[in-house]
């Protein structure tokens, strides 16, 4: 019986690593994605169609901003 044993230990060893890198990889997938640390500092673009930032006193308004 100890020969048996001994013989399904590897497998047995193979099999539980399997199945902890599913799971590790599953959780990872699966959890919900966080902004990264850099993009929660940057202005938000405005829904007046404007990419600039509003702070900035160099950028004026361009005169074919509304142009189609």
């Amino acid at each position: 019986m100890l020969a048996d044993l001994e013989a399904l230990t590897p497998p047995l060893i193979v099999g539980g690593a399997f199945l902890i890198g599913v799971v590790w990889f599953l959780r990872r997938q699966m959890s919900p994605r966080r902004p990264a640390e850099d993009d929660r500092e940057e202005p938000d673009i405005g829904g007046d169609g404007r990419n600039a930032d509003l702070g900035d006193p160099a950028h004026g308004s361009s005169a074919d901003q509304h142009k189609v």
